[in-house]
């Protein structure tokens, strides 16, 4: 996802003299379009309340991205799932390997929804790791993440399952185990 993909809809900066738009952009340490979503993340997240978007060629401003527009963006990356878990893993840095993760969660006959390294890339530090599966039961994820020598530190899951469809999947067990 580049900037120009959050460019906010209330776009003030597009009514502007194409002078104005210059010394807007100046003055804001303008991203380009093209410019990963990240690096206007990073500006927002330490203060910044809006960040200015620049064409690749031209270099005039073509937008701003807002608050609300950076929310709804990354908000598209993590789309939410009734049957999904998060688990948080660690291991040494000579040891992650972002397929070798992907096949233990296969393992587990789950899909890999997001990977994220949040901490440890440094040389002598545990490298932490952010995992999304579309897999309502965390453990059985774990689990096939500890045989390849990855350490579950945290398991989350949704709020939890309406009872009827726990006792819907318990009656469909049941006759599972008559058959």
């Amino acid at each position: 996802m580049t900037a120009k993909d959050a460019i906010s809809p209330q776009n003030t900066l597009l009514t502007s003299s194409p002078e104005d738009k210059k010394a807007d952009a100046a003055r804001k340490k303008p991203v380009s379009a093209s410019s990963p979503l990240t690096m206007a993340l990073e500006r927002m997240a330490s203060g910044e309340e809006s960040v200015t978007v620049i064409d690749d060629v031209t270099e005039t401003p073509i937008g701003i991205i807002d608050r609300e527009s950076m929310i709804k963006a990354v908000a598209g990356l993590f789309p939410q799932l009734d049957e999904s878990a998060e688990l948080t893993i660690t291991c040494p840095p000579s040891q992650y390997s972002a397929s070798a993760i992907a096949h233990a969660v296969e393992d587990a006959d789950a899909h890999l929804l997001n990977l994220n390294v949040t901490a440890g890339t440094e040389p002598n530090s545990l490298t932490t790791v952010l995992l999304r599966v579309n897999h309502s039961r965390g453990e059985s994820v774990a689990r096939s993440l500890a045989r390849y020598g990855y350490e579950t530190v945290e398991i989350a899951t949704p709020a939890g399952m309406p009872a009827s469809d726990m006792i819907e999947r318990a009656r469909a067990f049941m006759r599972y185990l008559e058959v």
